[in-house]
Order: C-alpha cells, then sequence, then structure tokens
C-alpha cells in the first residue's frame, strides 16, 4: 500500500453517495462534502473517489475488443504533445457505448497496454541486436584452401 493512499471506509462511501443525492447539483459540493465529513478528505480526494470510484453511473464492467479498440483510436486523437485530454475521451465513449468509464480505469488500460508494447519493442531489438552481434564474430567465410 503506497502511504499517500487514502481509505475510504464503507461509512465514508455511504455518507458521501448520500451528501452526493443531496449537494450533488452544487457547484461546490466537494467542498461541502468535505466539511460535512469533518474535513477528513480533501475537496479533490472526495472528488476523485466520486469520479472513479462511487458514482453509480460508472460501469465496472472489463473492456471488450470495442471498448479497447476505441480507447485505442481515440488517445492519439485527444494527444497534444505528452498531454491526453482524458476527459474527451470519457465523454466520447460515453456518448458511444452509452457507458461511463472512470478515467482512472481508461488510464490503466492505456498505459498497462503501452508498457507491454514498449517491453515487446525492446525485448526485440535486445534479439535483434544479439543476432547481429554473433554474425559480426562469424567470419563470412569459411576458411577454404586456395588451390
Amino acid at each position: 500500500m503506497r502511504s499517500k493512499e487514502i481509505l475510504f471506509r464503507d461509512e465514508d462511501n455511504d455518507l458521501i453517495r448520500k451528501y452526493m443525492k443531496e449537494y450533488g447539483h452544487l457547484k461546490n459540493r466537494f467542498a461541502l462534502i468535505s466539511k460535512l465529513l469533518d474535513s477528513k478528505f480533501t475537496n479533490k480526494q472526495i472528488s476523485e473517489h466520486w469520479r472513479n470510484s462511487l458514482n453509480p453511473e460508472l460501469c465496472h464492467e472489463e473492456f471488450g475488443f470495442h471498448e479497447k479498440t476505441f480507447i485505442d483510436l481515440l488517445v492519439p486523437k485527444h494527444r497534444k504533445s505528452d498531454k491526453i485530454k482524458w476527459k474527451f475521451v470519457i465523454v466520447e465513449m460515453k456518448n458511444y457505448f452509452r457507458k461511463l468509464y472512470s478515467e482512472n480505469k481508461i488510464k490503466n488500460y492505456w498505459y498497462a497496454k503501452n508498457r507491454n508494447n514498449n517491453r515487446n519493442r525492446k525485448q526485440k531489438l535486445l534479439k535483434e541486436m544479439h543476432h547481429t552481434q554473433n554474425l559480426e564474430n562469424k567470419p563470412l567465410f569459411e576458411n577454404v584452401d586456395n588451390p
């Protein structure tokens, strides 16, 4: 467990759900909920926990082939230099699939896939380098007696 990780208990989750039903329409809802919880959690912690775990609209199913392909096509479209506009990826997925996936779920899929792709590329490159080295150490022609 990471030291910065915040643990929300079931009682906390129940209160956040209750308060979101009451105050979810307000602009400052997460600040208000933080105060109602005696500042046990920051606005940002409550907001992220809501968006990634508690929101009842969230789809917790695993991604299927179509969702994965959609993400693979969308992320490059919403990438500006090294920044990815995840908010737009989430909205487009919701509009297309009629399911709301959390930002964390989408990011975890994307970065895990890229990590695996990078690992595979490195392994392939190392094999090619090893093969090339073996060729360089071997003579082009075997010793042949000249007649």
